[in-house]
């Protein structure tokens, strides 16, 4: 009879720790830095390696050289381990699943625009209709909704041009309209609706590419579709931020969805844009999470979000 799963996983005689203390040496090629990245000693880091190399029966560097190098051997070791690592930390996140702190909490990171409208109706709803779930909050800049989820440090995130993340499902909720926010004395100010070239004498207000590439391309490509090609002025991760009184005095416009309406200031409005766009807004979790209180939030939220599109 063939030794079960447990007993060759037993035979195999490394740890977990070994592989990390591999993958931080065969990633820096020096065994001081790999130290000095894990904060422990050179020696333990030479050897968890000499254990591990032991234990496969194969030499994983190649220490003939001043220089550290891997071996064929190592080559295949790291990119196994890398792997194996991965699916280890999986396995872990799914376990922590179902501890008992966890069961009556959602975690929900949601980007700027979010925090506005639909977050506060889903957490009110959310208080009525789920009783034994309690909603947390976590609010991060444009652009940080994906890796907070891939980080484990929420169960579902809320934004716009969301990441891909393996592991996780991305849905689209809405369609949400964009609206024109400048200042309330702004001669266009008081209008049903703004057409784009109408703003050609002023920038948009928008922050940089780097901080969200997908959503930053999308709103340029709104102004070019209508044949504008507006200067853009930086502004941080908020548009709400410290360049606020940029649309305030009247020296920028930005694009913002329908949700951001009444919480600018009261020198900025926003006007419908006449020639109608929209962006996307989406919701984002783990495929492996089955609990189901968070399941009713998440129906929750598709139903508080379906209002979004009509805005």
């Amino acid at each position: 009879m063939s030794p079960g799963p447990s007993h060759r996983l037993l035979a195999m005689g490394f740890t977990l720790r070994q592989l990390e203390v591999f993958l931080a040496v065969a990633g820096t090629l020096h065994f001081g830095r790999a130290a000095e990245r894990l904060h422990i000693s050179q020696p333990t880091v030479s050897q968890e390696v000499a254990r591990l190399e032991r234990t496969v029966g194969v030499e994983l560097f190649d220490r003939s050289r001043r220089a550290v190098r891997l071996t064929p051997a190592g080559e295949v070791m790291a990119a196994e381990s890398a792997r194996l690592l991965e699916q280890a930390g999986s396995l872990l996140a799914r376990v922590r699943l179902h501890e008992e702190s966890r069961m009556g909490t959602a975690r929900i990171v949601a980007s700027p625009s979010v925090m506005n409208r639909l977050l506060p109706a889903v957490v009110s709803r959310a208080e009525r209709e789920l009783p034994a779930l309690e909603p947390a909050e976590l609010a991060v800049d444009t652009g940080h909704v994906s890796t907070t989820l891939a980080a484990e440090l929420a169960d579902i995130g809320l934004g716009r041009f969301l990441e891909d993340v393996p592991g996780y499902r991305r849905e689209k909720l809405a369609d949400e309209p964009v609206r024109v926010a400048v200042s309330r004395r702004h001669p266009l100010a008081g209008r049903d609706g703004i057409h784009l070239h109408e703003l050609r004498d002023l920038p948009l207000l928008l922050w940089s590419r780097e901080q969200h590439p997908r959503y930053y391309d999308h709103v340029l490509g709104l102004c070019s579709a209508r044949g504008v090609e507006p200067p853009v002025l930086v502004s941080p991760p908020r548009i709400v931020g410290s360049r606020l009184y940029l649309l305030a005095q009247n020296r920028a416009f930005s694009l913002v969805p329908a949700s951001m309406a009444g919480h600018l200031t009261e020198e900025v409005v926003t006007v419908r844009l006449a020639d109608r766009a929209t962006l996307p807004l989406e919701m984002q979790w783990r495929l492996d999470d089955e609990r189901p209180r968070l399941a009713a939030l998440r129906e929750l939220i598709r139903q508080e979000a379906a209002a979004l599109g009509s805005g």
